[in-house]
């Protein structure tokens, strides 16, 4: 089973997270329930997980628009004139009001976040770049700008947490500076950033309600992927569906 996340009822549509099947030993290291097409993995294992992420969340895998990364804070607005199933490349935030439109971000230690408002919804791909350079307040000015009026709310899913994102005491310091609380210490006591508390900060900050408690560390918890723990690993997958019914499963 690849889905491993918790329900969340939002407005706006419905999605999940993703993390690894633990019951697949035969799978190459890093492609267990892997979602990514650029992380090791066999072509029919990615074909079943995305199937069967697909039929829990009812949408069509070849429709989804998953975010191509790049560490960066430009947003993408589908809107009608984008095919769907189109790659979001170059960008790190995605939004659309189009019912039946999915958005998908992949994670493997980076805040995949999910949003939503009355009518639309988006996702964004949150790391130390990112986070330092301003994605989260792009992201939610690009959603309020698609929906309009009305209350947003967003859900993090797992990433690596303060706990243990180990960072040279310069590359702390200098993110500190930035972004004054983004510091942290590790379980064994060295210079740390606590990705997940800066960008629930941010989103509170910008008047968005983070529901749920803090999501699992990846590094810490193998259900999930890790790049800091197994480089070259998979991907898990945050995705949200647009539509009519106002409900997200994440």
């Amino acid at each position: 089973m690849i889905l491993v996340q918790r329900s969340v009822p939002l407005s706006g549509g419905r999605g999940c997270f993703t993390g690894r099947d633990l019951q697949a030993p035969s799978v190459p290291i890093g492609g267990e329930g892997n979602l990514a097409h650029r992380r090791p993995h066999r072509p029919s294992d990615l074909a079943a997980a995305r199937r069967e992420v697909a039929e829990v969340t009812g949408t069509d895998a070849t429709t989804w628009h998953l975010l191509h990364q790049v560490h960066g804070s430009d947003v993408a607005v589908v809107d009608t004139g984008v095919p769907p199933g189109k790659e979001l490349r170059g960008v790190d935030a995605a939004v659309t009001a189009v019912p039946g439109r999915v958005l998908g971000v992949q994670a493997a230690d980076c805040v995949p976040v999910l949003l939503s408002a009355p009518g639309a919804v988006g996702v964004a791909h949150a790391g130390r770049a990112g986070v330092l350079g301003g994605v989260i307040a792009a992201a939610v000015e690009a959603l309020r700008a698609v929906a309009g009026s009305g209350p947003l709310q967003a859900v993090l899913g797992p990433a690596i947490g303060g706990c243990c994102y180990e960072v040279p005491q310069a590359l702390h310091d200098a993110a500190c500076e930035v972004l004054p609380g983004i510091g942290a210490r590790t379980a064994w006591g060295t210079h740390s950033l606590d990705l997940p508390v800066a960008v629930r900060r941010q989103l509170s900050d910008l008047g968005v309600d983070v529901l749920g408690p803090p999501a699992p560390c990846t590094y810490d918890d193998e259900a999930y992927f890790s790049h800091r723990r197994d480089p070259g690993s998979g991907r898990q997958l945050g995705l949200i569906v647009r539509d009519a019914h106002g409900e997200v499963v994440a």
